[in-house]
């Protein structure tokens, strides 16, 4: 279905013929560096050692913890399955024909409706204790008029030295999106959207 940095998704079937996920997160070609990055100021994680293979293992727990923990706050994720090394089976998203597009692969009837979808979802990851760290449209699903947040293995949580300056990163790319799409946002007024109680 797709092919990334440091991982390709599958589509699979299971013994009973539902369509699911399949992550496989590659050993040889990682990049190792940037995911060590994640791993390294997160408290769950702290046990890992620094060698490739336990690095990618510890980082595929870390998209299933992760995605435990967000679907648990109400944000609309693949639902994880099970992982097991470096694979994780997850919820499909699509349809027989196709996986489910990206945002930015689609026109949007309703830029702005759509806006306030992401900005729930945004709200959901805080409520979670987590921030995704690399969301951008690239990262957000569309799919039956609803937006589903993917790519959640660098989301680390509110504590990590890092979260605050990747948490702005997040909320700067989403304003940019939807600013050129005419949703009348800044990254002030999403990241105040976020924060409020």
């Amino acid at each position: 279905m797709s092919t990334g940095k440091e991982a390709n998704v599958f589509h699979a079937t299971d013994a009973g013929g539902h369509a699911k996920a399949l992550k496989i997160y590659r050993i040889n070609t990682a990049t190792f560096r940037n995911i060590a990055l994640y791993i390294e100021g997160d408290p769950r994680f702290k046990r890992v050692k620094r060698a490739t293979k336990p690095t990618i293992f510890a980082w595929a727990q870390k998209e299933y913890k992760n995605l435990v923990r967000m679907e648990d706050a109400g944000v609309r994720v693949p639902t994880p399955e099970r992982v097991l090394d470096n694979v994780l089976v997850m919820e499909y998203v699509g349809d027989e024909t196709m996986p489910a597009p990206s945002l930015r692969e689609i026109a949007l009837e309703s830029p702005a409706a759509v806006y306030q979808d992401v900005v729930a979802n945004l709200r959901a990851i805080r409520k979670s204790r987590l921030v995704h760290a690399d969301m951008s449209e690239y990262n957000l699903l569309w799919w039956q008029d609803r937006v589903v947040v993917i790519d959640v293995g660098q989301a680390v949580p509110l504590d990590h030295p890092h979260a605050e300056e990747w948490f702005r990163r997040d909320v700067g790319n989403i304003a940019r999106f939807f600013k050129r799409l005419r949703v009348d946002v800044t990254p002030a007024s999403l990241e105040q959207a976020i924060l409020r109680d």
